[in-house]
């Protein structure tokens, strides 16, 4: 049986990576190593058990308090090959998924002659200065087999002179993990859901006040709650700005079964994550994506997002989004794949290694 490694650190690695653990536990000698990037309960070992994970083989405790994303990738490059010297794990690959700092230990991994794979594959905003743009590019550099969402994101590795016979079309992996964790009581519609986290959102105070002014403009417009999720680091610099949150509720971070039941409950979700893209519209619920670039642009052209620009208020992006909410949009998913992908990792892994 051949021996593959997986490496993840975040909260949606996991998740998105979830029914892909449980079948490379069926299929191959599977050793799964948790980085620690995340390191806190809610953003990491609840969705071992919330997800029926089975916990890591090994944790390298590369997060902390203060760290920066330099100490992470510094500490885990030599963690990551020490462990598999010292363990004598001897992969056959080395799989990873995303855009964390997890994925930049594939430089130091190629050049020792492991085999790299790269799940979510080929994705790109365009723009660099997205440390997750870094992120991704790197590792698709440096990967033996490219999984890919979809043919867009193929067709964005060709042009970048990858071997065609190392990229595979299998889908989005969060397609099966949202169906079989889907909320079944009927939609209420009741609720707002605000989810801010990325720096080139919270660390600049105009945009950080232009995301909640419109945020409890076009509540006020649809008498409903806006709940925001409290991610520490924007709520520091919400306090650090002195910003006037209004009639905004912050409410905890939640575990991803009850984020997908706020988000099946939600009429709409304001957000610039760039996995909010993607899940909402398996719920029929639209995204307004505050931020100037996506590195997800298909969300936007099958309807399930729409977005703003928050460098100024109340300017024509908002108002065309409130036109598009009022007419119901109806999502279309297929851009999102068939739900099989984890079936069909498995099969390209069999037949490559």
């Amino acid at each position: 049986m051949k021996n593959v490694i997986t490496v993840t650190g975040i909260r949606p690695d996991f998740i998105r990576m979830s029914e892909i653990f449980k079948k490379l536990d069926e299929n191959f000698n599977h050793t799964l190593v948790h980085t620690g990037q995340h390191f806190d309960l809610l953003l990491s070992g609840v969705f071992f058990d919330e997800l029926e994970i089975r916990h890591p083989d090994y944790n390298l405790e590369i997060g902390g308090v203060g760290k920066e994303h330099f100490h992470q990738m510094a500490d885990l490059s030599v963690k990551l090959i020490e462990l598999i010297r010292e363990k004598d794990l001897k992969p056959d690959i080395i799989l990873f998924l995303g855009d964390s700092n997890s994925v930049t230990s594939a430089v130091s991994l190629k050049k020792e002659g492991y085999k790299i794979g790269h799940v979510e594959a080929g994705m790109r905003s365009g723009d660099k200065r997205m440390l997750e743009e870094i992120n991704r590019i790197t590792c698709d550099h440096c990967s033996d087999i490219l999984f890919v969402y979809h043919k867009n994101y193929q067709d964005k590795v060709l042009k970048e002179n990858i071997d065609p016979d190392s990229i595979h079309v299998v889908g989005n992996t969060i397609v099966e993990v949202a169906n079989k964790h889907r909320p079944i009581s009927p939609s209420k519609r009741d609720k707002i859901i605000l989810d801010i986290h990325r720096p080139e959102n919270f660390k600049y105070k105009d945009r950080l006040l232009n995301i909640v002014e419109y945020s409890d403009t076009i509540a006020k417009e649809y008498g409903l709650p806006v709940y925001m999720l409290g991610f520490k680091r924007t709520l520091d610099h919400i306090k650090k700005f002195n910003i006037d949150l209004k009639d905004i509720k912050v409410i905890d971070l939640l575990p991803f079964k009850e984020y997908l039941n706020q988000i099946h409950h939600s009429l709409f979700i304001i957000s610039d994550s760039g996995t909010a893209q993607e899940e909402p519209s398996l719920f029929n619920t639209p995204v307004i994506v505050p931020r100037d670039y996506t590195e997800r642009p298909e969300s936007v052209e099958n309807n399930c997002s729409y977005m703003i620009d928050v460098n100024t208020s109340n300017n024509l992006t908002w108002k065309f989004s409130k036109v598009w909410l009022h007419s119901n949009p109806i999502p279309d998913v297929s851009w999102l794949g068939d739900g099989t992908t984890s079936d069909k990792v498995i099969k390209i892994l069999k037949d490559k290694l």
